[in-house]
C-alpha cells in the first residue's frame, strides 16, 4: 500500500507543473496562430471565387469514424497578373458553393502570401484555444496555491 502512496504522492506533486506545461502550450500555440492569421490585417483586400473542393478525410483515433472535411479550392486575380488558384488552409465539412465570393487579403510584398481574410469567423475556434491555455494555466496556480 505503501508503494501506492508514494506514486500517488508524485503525481499529485507533479500535476500542477503539467496543468501549467499544457496552459502554457497551448497559450503560446493559440498566440501564435492569432498573430499568423492577423497578420493579413494590414494586406491588401481583394475577392476570390470557390472553384471546387478537395477533400480531406479527418479519422478520430478512439472511435475509429472517419469525417470528410471539404477545403475550398479559391481562384483570385492580382492586379497585372494572370489568374491563380490557392487551397484554403481551413477544412470543413460545410465548405462554402462553388461559385461563392470569398474576402482574401494578399502581401504585397510577396504575392505569394494570400490567405481567406474571415477574423471574425475564426475568432471562436482561436478564442476557445485560448481560453483552454488559461484554463489550464489558472488550474496549475490554483493546484500549486493549494498544495
Amino acid at each position: 500500500m505503501r508503494a501506492a502512496d508514494g506514486a500517488n504522492g508524485d503525481f499529485v506533486r507533479y500535476l500542477p507543473w503539467m496543468f501549467l506545461g499544457f496552459g502554457l502550450v497551448f497559450t503560446a500555440l493559440s498566440a501564435w496562430i492569432i498573430a499568423r492569421e492577423m497578420r493579413g490585417r494590414h494586406w491588401r483586400a481583394i475577392e476570390g471565387r470557390v472553384i471546387g473542393h478537395q477533400r480531406r478525410a479527418s479519422r478520430n483515433g478512439e472511435t475509429g469514424s472517419t469525417t470528410i472535411l471539404h477545403a475550398a479550392e479559391i481562384e483570385y486575380r492580382l492586379p497585372g497578373l494572370p489568374p491563380a488558384r490557392f487551397v484554403d488552409s481551413m477544412a470543413s465539412s460545410n465548405p462554402p458553393a462553388i461559385g461563392a465570393a470569398v474576402r482574401l487579403r494578399y502581401n504585397p510584398d510577396d504575392h505569394d502570401e494570400i490567405m481567406v481574410w474571415a477574423p471574425l469567423g475564426r475568432a471562436l475556434f482561436h478564442g476557445i484555444f485560448l481560453a483552454m491555455g488559461l484554463i489550464f494555466i489558472g488550474c496549475g496556480i490554483f493546484a500549486m496555491v493549494i498544495a
